[in-house]
């Protein structure tokens, strides 16, 4: 009898085993024989080899225009009927640094120069700009934004002091007349690498709103913003969030083998062009952001790039309320697959 009490005390223990195995791997963790899905790993400081970089600047699909220029004249870009970009003669001098505006005292320069110019519009387009609206933490809604760049003989050139260029652009909404103007803070200048995790937004000095304008050409009207920019590099057009709306903090659990040296987490606003990044958080080894509006129909994305592959996982919260703790599944997509998901956003 004692012998079959001890065999079936030992069956228990082997049950009580398996069961607490199950549940340990309840988390989502699949171990993948020499593969990089086994790197589990969060870490505090992300090295400049870490594959979200690798990601941001596989992401960062976007038609650069490129054109050359006379320094020493004024000078007007048109392309299409939907954006124009005016400089005045003798405005540039070579730069000093990331700002777009040279230092006091700057002299012009003369001669031939290129111009780069990005447009950035939808929601999917500041995804892979990787640049989302905000400024130092506090949500924007966005009426487009540019990058522009001047170079002469592999330099980048600034604008001098008290000079200014006009960006007359139509937007793919109706234009609005409260938008301000704002200038990219760069940590890690662009075009070093797209990720730029402490990228924000500033609001130009002069905070007084964006002209508007109606054009009409034959039985149709265009209408758009006339930005007036004091600095080159990141120029958008954008407005505050209603700050008296309630709002909260929101977190994204992903599967173990998707980490902060591999992912990177987006929220998208649904009635708002709106576009925040959410942050690794070491602690709670999860993704996270704040100031996001009570009630807000929002869609989380991730993007993941581990070993060779990409992967994708989206997640649709109608109504942001109590509830928020939102649990993402990263599914394998092909490059093509998340470049087609971003440009539907």
């Amino acid at each position: 009898m004692k012998k079959i009490t001890g065999i079936i005390g030992c069956l228990l223990l082997l049950m009580l085993a398996a069961c607490n195995k199950e549940i340990s791997n309840n988390n989502g963790f699949t171990p993948y024989t020499d593969n990089p899905l086994n790197d589990t790993v969060w870490i505090k400081n992300i090295p400049g080899d870490a594959p979200i970089y690798k990601l941001a600047d596989t992401i960062f699909h976007h038609n650069v225009m490129v054109d050359t220029f006379d320094l020493a004249k004024d000078q007007v870009f048109e392309f299409g009927d939907s954006l124009e970009i005016e400089f005045h003669a003798n405005s540039f001098t070579i730069g000093t640094g990331n700002s777009g505006t040279g230092g006091v005292g700057s002299t012009p320069t003369d001669g031939k120069a290129k111009i780069e110019i990005l447009r950035i519009q939808t929601r999917g387009d500041f995804i892979k700009a990787y640049r989302p609206n905000n400024s130092f933490g506090a949500p924007l809604e966005t009426a487009s934004g540019f990058f522009i760049r001047v170079e002469k003989n592999g330099q980048e050139l600034m604008l001098i002091p008290d000079s200014t260029i006009k960006i007359k652009y139509s937007d793919i909404q109706d234009p609005v007349t409260n938008m301000q103007v704002f200038y990219g803070r760069e940590s890690s200048p662009f075009p070093n690498g797209a990720f730029d995790e402490a990228h924000t937004w500033v609001r130009d000095q002069d905070t007084s709103w964006i002209k508007t304008f109606v054009k009409q050409s034959g039985n149709s009207y265009r209408r758009g913003y006339e930005i007036i920019a004091k600095k080159l590099r990141w120029i958008s057009a954008e407005r505050f969030l209603d700050s008296t709306i309630a709002k909260t903090n929101i977190y994204a659990i992903l599967p173990p083998n998707f980490t902060n040296k591999n992912t990177q987490v987006f929220v998208s606003f649904d009635k708002n062009r709106t576009v925040l990044a959410l942050n690794g958080d070491f602690s709670t080894r999860s993704f996270t952001t704040k100031n996001i509006p009570l009630k807000a129909k929002i869609s989380l994305v991730s993007i993941s790039k581990i070993g060779g592959d990409f992967y994708l996982g989206t997640k649709l919260v109608n109504d942001v309320g109590t509830v928020i703790n939102y649990s993402i599944t990263p599914e394998k997509k092909t490059l093509a697959q998340i470049l087609d998901y971003l440009n539907s956003l």
